[in-house]
């Protein structure tokens, strides 16, 4: 937290309450669940999804507009999110696209760009935007929602796999850089959560996929919430540059 502000006490213990936290990607999905926990447990959230999706989260302090496969309108919805808080504490970047599943000899240069641009690129942006506003305060925790594909490697699914390695590799970096900052990066790794993402997996390969998780389920929002909320809190406060697994078991490495 920035210096001088003492937060409201917690909802629920986590130590949030009062806290000032921007959700990207929040209309939906993992980014829906998390908005939606953190309200839960007192912190200030402004909500921030692509143009023309709808702000349904309520009870967010705000909700704007943002591409991050367009970098430009990065910085000004970061300074609209400043704005209305009074400073931020907590980042949680919960974009991804999947693309569409194919063979790697039959995925194009420009899906897998797209991929690049969006789960890797627009990350890094974000994170160059936000990084520097919580720097300035002494305090903050940045989490990007990353993938267990981007650990494992996930067939027919390349692009995103690489995407999402990528910003793995970019969590580690931007950890080890910032460690005596006060700002702690990290991300989070879910393996397959009952999300509409999911949906547009091959229901050949989606049962593949599943046949990986020793659990024998999907993960859900819930859980992934409930993770990403205890990595924003002050109690997390000696893990940096490190990804959390939510694999159900699956994870291999």
């Amino acid at each position: 937290m920035s210096a001088g502000r003492t937060p409201e006490p917690a909802v629920d213990g986590y130590g949030i309450g009062g806290h000032r936290i921007l959700v990207v990607g929040s209309g939906h999905g993992i980014g829906a669940g998390v908005t939606e926990l953190l309200l839960a447990s007192g912190a200030l959230v402004v909500g921030s999804d692509l143009p023309g999706v709808p702000a349904s989260r309520p009870g967010t302090a705000a909700w704007l507009d943002v591409d991050l496969a367009d970098p430009a309108s990065v910085p000004a919805m970061v300074t609209a999110a400043v704005q209305v808080l009074g400073g931020i504490d907590a980042v949680v970047n919960c974009v991804g696209v999947l693309g569409d599943p194919s063979p790697a000899a039959d995925e194009t240069v420009d899906h897998f760009e797209r991929l690049v641009r969006v789960n890797l690129i627009g990350a890094f942006v974000l994170s160059q935007a936000v990084l520097s506003v919580m720097v300035d305060g002494g305090y903050g925790r940045l989490v990007h929602v990353a993938s267990q594909a981007g650990k494992d490697g996930n067939p027919a699914m390349t692009g995103y796999s690489a995407s999402k390695a990528g910003l793995i590799g970019m969590v580690k970096a931007l950890g080890k850089e910032f460690a005596l900052s006060g700002v702690t990066v990290n991300a989070v790794a879910p393996t397959m959560i009952r999300t509409a993402l999911v949906d547009g997996i091959p229901d050949d390969q989606f049962a593949a996929l599943r046949t990986l998780i020793p659990m024998g389920r999907l993960g859900t929002v819930e859980e992934v919430a409930a993770l990403v909320r205890w990595v924003v809190s002050p109690a997390a406060s000696f893990t940096t540059g490190f990804t959390y697994d939510l694999s159900g078991g699956r994870a291999n490495y």
